[in-house]
């Protein structure tokens, strides 16, 4: 699939991977000419391009959404891509090595960190990709003949996955070069990063906007689902507001924000979750799994647009039963697995048997520590298969693509995201407890035990998150922002390494809550204003 975008180009000249616009740059946009505007949730494809004066492009609405488009559809790429969201997980206790063919063995054992080319995958120039996209919309707009209200929500969805973003890398990165404008030129390439508090305060002020101006899920009504919604704003900027606390010594200010928009969406009747947590997923409810009504924001695929996902977090066959071709980059790690109660309703996505087309069983077996291949009914993969990425239906195998959407923004995340804060906050409130239990009594039928103190009640939430969330990018960033990390990540690697488990390296490197990725050399070299994260150092507290 081609997605849809803006790309500057020049006589030829390559500016390398800039800081905030690796693409080529100069004076020629090419741009769709053809393409249908947002005719339906899922259509954000590509149409037959030329070559345009952008001068002379956006004039009218139409042309204005057009550009909207390509910034959802780099969206997309940027937040849905498998290697960033692989690596998120398999850098956590959550997930392990699948398989030899990728260098998941290096991550989970936490090699080289502080190595430029190693935790990157593109991460730095597609963020910046989609920064630059959402730039050229609200800098171009001003000139458009449109309504006030329209211009204001093209600017506002804009703005929304721009600051997606921007809080996406800032997590990994720390503090971001801020362009000012979008690229038009080969002048003023040399952007300095501005500190964490600034990139905060910047991504916080597209947040408030996008709240101000962005219609509700319902405003939008049924074919503008997919869109971004005042809703997501307010989640998302809580969650902003409270990863921000955390980081910062349990900021209390930042927490009575965090808890403030967190119970603007939950106060204001535009979601809910859904009884069956299988309704959540395409392998069981298909077409009606996306856009619920637990959905706050999600990336939107079909036909013309397939979701890698599912991909790389199969079980390394292509049969029938398991729609399009997979293949198994990381597995739920047998901790992960074995940590839920044998009742809970969430087991139901983990793939742990199947039948192939000539009707053989093939299933997981624990037993063998994560070896594959040769085994037992023929199970090829290092642990259990996560179905909320697959699409099992007959035209995904015929078509070699799943339609499966990826789930950003859940309302069982803002609930959990409330019962944190109000904990933080004033402790295992009755609140709280009632915000973590609607999650959790979806699930399994006993409530969370009461009377729990303030510290554990806040691990029942985090174990309650890793449930819930498995697979969808989150628990790293939570694990780094509640200073988790580095004490799971070693009691994990430690004891499955010692326990022989296949594909389980020695581990190197132990995270603190200041750990940053490295800049990408090749963005260094084309921005001399930036500058380099500094090592980061092995926490003292576990010894290697």
């Amino acid at each position: 699939m081609k997605s849809l975008y803006l790309i500057i180009s020049s006589d030829k000249k390559r500016v390398g991977h800039n800081c905030f616009w690796h693409k080529t740059v100069g004076a020629l946009l090419i741009l769709v000419m053809t393409l249908p505007i947002f005719n339906s949730c899922t259509n954000l494809d590509e149409s037959p391009y030329t070559f345009i004066d952008p001068g002379n492009f956006y004039k009218t609405e139409e042309q204005l959404n057009a550009a909207l488009v390509g910034v959802y559809a780099q969206f997309r790429s940027f937040s849905s891509n498998w290697e960033l969201i692989y690596q998120l997980e398999i850098m956590t206790e959550h997930y392990a090595p699948g398989h030899t063919k990728q260098n998941s063995k290096e991550l989970n054992a936490w090699q080289n960190v502080n190595q430029s080319t190693t935790y990157n995958f593109q991460i730095w120039d597609s963020g910046y990709d989609l920064i630059n996209r959402a730039n050229v919309v609200l800098g171009r707009g001003a000139g458009v003949d449109m309504s006030e209200q329209s211009r204001e929500r093209i600017y506002a969805q804009a703005r929304f996955m721009r600051a997606y973003t921007m809080f996406t890398m800032l997590r990994i990165y720390g503090g971001l070069a801020i362009p000012e404008s979008f690229t038009s030129s080969l002048d003023g390439l040399e952007i300095p990063r501005k500190s964490v508090e600034e990139t905060y305060s910047y991504i916080i002020s597209d947040l408030e906007y996008c709240i101000e101006k962005l219609p509700t899920r319902s405003e939008w009504g049924n074919s503008n689902l997919y869109r971004a919604s005042k809703g997501a704003a307010q989640a998302l900027l809580g969650d902003v507001y409270l990863t921000r606390g955390c980081m910062n010594g349990n900021n209390t200010t930042d927490f009575q924000q965090a808890k403030k928009y967190l119970g603007d969406v939950i106060t204001s009747g535009q979601y809910e979750l859904l009884p069956d947590y299988k309704d959540l997923w395409y392998w069981y409810a298909e077409e009606k799994a996306k856009n619920n009504k637990e959905s706050l924001f999600e990336c939107q695929f079909g036909v013309n647009a397939h979701n890698d996902l599912h991909l790389y977090f199969g079980v390394m066959d292509t049969q029938k039963a398991l729609g399009s071709m997979q293949y198994h980059r990381a597995a739920v790690s047998h901790q992960a697995y074995f940590s839920y109660a044998p009742n809970d309703a969430r087991l139901n996505c983990m793939l742990t048997e199947y039948l192939t087309d000539s009707g053989e069983k093939r299933y997981w077996a624990p037993e063998n520590k994560g070896a594959y291949g040769g085994v037992t009914g023929g199970w090829l993969t290092s642990g259990p298969g996560n179905v909320k990425f697959y699409d099992r239906t007959e035209a995904s195998f015929a078509n070699r693509c799943a339609k499966t959407n990826f789930v950003l923004i859940r309302y069982s995340d803002v609930l959990l995201n409330y019962a944190e804060v109000e904990n933080y906050l004033n402790g295992p409130t009755a609140d709280a407890y009632e915000k973590l239990n609607e999650v959790h009594t979806r699930s399994l039928p006993e409530e969370v035990t009461a009377g729990l103190s303030k510290e554990d009640f806040d691990e029942a939430i985090y174990k309650e998150r890793g449930w819930e969330l498995l697979g969808e990018g989150q628990l790293y960033f939570d694990e780094l922002r509640t200073n988790r990390l580095g004490k799971n990540v070693y009691e994990h690697v430690r004891k499955y390494y010692d326990l022989g488990y296949y594909l389980y390296a020695k581990l190197l490197f132990v995270p603190q809550q200041s750990f940053l990725w490295k800049i990408p050399q090749t963005s260094l070299d084309s921005n001399p204003a930036l500058e380099q994260n500094p090592d980061n150092v092995s926490d003292p507290k576990y010894p290697l």
